[in-house]
C-alpha cells in the first residue's frame, strides 16, 4: 500500500522491520524486491527476488518473471501456472468490473463481430470450446452461436464465477492444453480471447487446437502485437507476438488464415494496447504441411496476410 502511494522508503522500512521478526517469511522478501525495483536498486531487487524463491513453496508471486525482465533469468516460454492461477484466483470476484470499466476490455465481442461477418448465414456451431474462459465473458458473446459450449480455465475461482452465470454446458479447471482433450477432433469453434497473452511460444497451443478441431473447424483468437520478431514478455507480465510469427505458425500447424484485423482489445494504464484478432480454419482436407519437430524454423516462407477492413 505504501509503495502504491509512492512512499517507497517507508515501504522498504516496513519490509525490513517485518523480516527482522520473521526472516523466513517469503512474501516480505518479494515486496522488498518490488520496492527496490521502484527505487531503481536493481541488484538489491535481484537479491530479494532470489531470497523469495529460496523460501517460497511455489512462485505464486511471479519472481522468476521479474528476474527475466531484469535480465537475470531466461525469458520463460509461458508464464508459470502457479503464478497465473494465484493471480486470477485473487482477481476473480472483481474481474468483470475491472475489465469492462477500467480496462475497456472488448476482445470477445470483437471476435464475435468478425465471425458474424465471415459467416453471416451460420446459425450455430455445434460444439464450442472457450480456452481461458475466465468468468465467462466469451460465453456471453458466443452463447447464442453455440449448440454446446465448454469452458476451461486454470483458476478455480474464475470457473466458479463462470458457473454462476449458467452459460456453459461444461466447465473444467486446468491448463488449456489439457483442457482441449485432443485425442480426437471434437469442436467446431475454439475461442481464445485474451488468453494467448500469457503464453509466449504458441507452437504447442496452435498444434493442439488444430488437432481438436473438426475438419473445417474455426479457431478465433486475440493477441497483443509486438514490433519485435517472435514474441516478447512485457513489463506488465503479458506476452506480445509479431504478426509474422503468428502467420508462420498458422501455416506450419496446418491452419488456413481466413481473416485478421488490427484491434485494440483492451487498455493498460489508460492507454490503448495494440492488438490483433484472427480467425483461422482447419481445412476440410489436409494441405500437405510437414509434421512439427523441434523449434519453429525462422526461414519458412510467409503466407499472405488476410486483413479485413
Amino acid at each position: 500500500m505504501l509503495s502504491e502511494r509512492g512512499d517507497h522508503e517507508a515501504a522498504l522500512s516496513l519490509c525490513e522491520e517485518t523480516l527482522a521478526l520473521a526472516p523466513d517469511w517469503d512474501i516480505p522478501h518479494f515486496l522488498m524486491a518490488e520496492t527496490f525495483e521502484a527505487l531503481g536498486r536493481h541488484q538489491d531487487a535481484v537479491t530479494s527476488y532470489t531470497d523469495y524463491l529460496r523460501l517460497a513453496a511455489s512462485d505464486i508471486m511471479g519472481a522468476e518473471i521479474r528476474l527475466a525482465l531484469l535480465g537475470k533469468a531466461p525469458v520463460p516460454e509461458t508464464l508459470p501456472a502457479p503464478y497465473v492461477e494465484a493471480l486470477f484466483d485473487d482477481y476473480a470476484v472483481r474481474f468483470d468490473q475491472a475489465l469492462l470499466t477500467r480496462l475497456d476490455y472488448r476482445a470477445p465481442w470483437q471476435l464475435r463481430s468478425l465471425i458474424d461477418r465471415l459467416f453471416p448465414d451460420q446459425r450455430a456451431f455445434a460444439r464450442l470450446l472457450d480456452l481461458g474462459c475466465g468468468t465467462g465473458l466469451g460465453g456471453e458473446a458466443f452463447r447464442d452461436l453455440a449448440g454446446w459450449m465448454r469452458g476451461v480455465d486454470l483458476s478455480g475461482k474464475m470457473i466458479a464465477e463462470a458457473r454462476r452465470k449458467g452459460l456453459y454446458d461444461e466447465l473444467a479447471q486446468g491448463d488449456i492444453l489439457l483442457g482441449t482433450e485432443a485425442s480426437s477432433p471434437a469442436f467446431d469453434l475454439v475461442l481464445a480471447a485474451d488468453v494467448l497473452v500469457y503464453i509466449g511460444d504458441l507452437q504447442a497451443v496452435f498444434q493442439t487446437v488444430h488437432n481438436t478441431l473438426q475438419p473445417g473447424g474455426i479457431f478465433a483468437f486475440s493477441v497483443q502485437c509486438s514490433s519485435d520478431s517472435g514474441y516478447k514478455l512485457g513489463q506488465e507480465c503479458r506476452y506480445s507476438h509479431h504478426p509474422d510469427y503468428l502467420f508462420r505458425l498458422m501455416e506450419l500447424t496446418g491452419f488456413e488464415a481466413l481473416a485478421s484485423e488490427e484491434a485494440v482489445c483492451r487498455q493498460e494504464a489508460g492507454k490503448d494496447v495494440p492488438g490483433m484478432i484472427v480467425v483461422a480454419r482447419r481445412p476440410l482436407l489436409p494441405i500437405g504441411l510437414p509434421e512439427i519437430s523441434g523449434d519453429l524454423p525462422a526461414d519458412i516462407p510467409l503466407p499472405p496476410k488476410p486483413l479485413m477492413n
